[in-house]
């Protein structure tokens, strides 16, 4: 759960940076975005890692109440913590970062950012996918780009892309109430 979060936090890092360089002809621009999309998906995965709260065992075994176990419950507050963290900061920093490229595309079409949005959140979704389901890491891209490959198209199913079309959806939801908590505070 530290390294998740540790690489939940690099994309929130790179996109306070982005606005400093943001230039259509800036090559480092273009490479800061392409890196920040790249880890975005570690922001929304650590959501997934609330699974592993069943390790913890939560209820007793004869009446299915919940324990009442210190340490149980500082690893549950732990857990959310870090989840909401980076899914909030992650999803304000989409927003932030969608209106940037977008303003530096086409400055004159601000609503592209909510397709890139989407984009961004589907592609995420992938990364997720990938990174919970087959365990795959972006080191075997490089280190065995075939054998990498044939593990993505053989994991193509219904089940995947339902999956995908749910933490989409999920992810545009926390961003449209992250929105209009943006909103409602000014």
């Amino acid at each position: 759960m530290a390294l998740n979060t540790f690489l939940g936090y690099i994309p929130i890092e790179i996109s306070f940076h982005l606005p400093k360089i943001a230039d259509r002809r800036s090559l480092l621009f273009w490479l800061a975005s392409l890196l920040w999309l790249l880890f975005y998906p570690n922001a929304p995965y650590v959501l997934t890692d609330l699974f592993h709260l069943s390790w913890l065992h939560p209820h007793t075994n004869v009446s299915g109440i919940l324990r009442s176990a210190p340490s149980m419950w500082l690893i549950f507050a732990i857990m959310i913590i870090s989840a909401f963290c980076c899914v909030l900061i992650g999803s304000l920093e989409l927003l932030n970062t969608s209106s940037l490229i977008a303003k530096v595309i086409s400055p004159r079409h601000p609503q592209l950012r909510y397709l890139l949005m989407v984009i961004f959140t589907f592609c995420s979704s992938i990364g997720i996918y990938i990174g919970r389901f087959l365990r795959l890491h972006s080191i075997y891209m490089l280190i065995t780009p075939s054998w990498f490959w044939r593990q993505i198209l053989s994991a193509i199913s219904w089940n995947a892309f339902l999956f995908v079309m749910i933490m989409t959806v999920l992810q545009l939801i926390i961003c449209w109430f992250v929105h209009l908590l943006l909103v409602l505070r000014n």
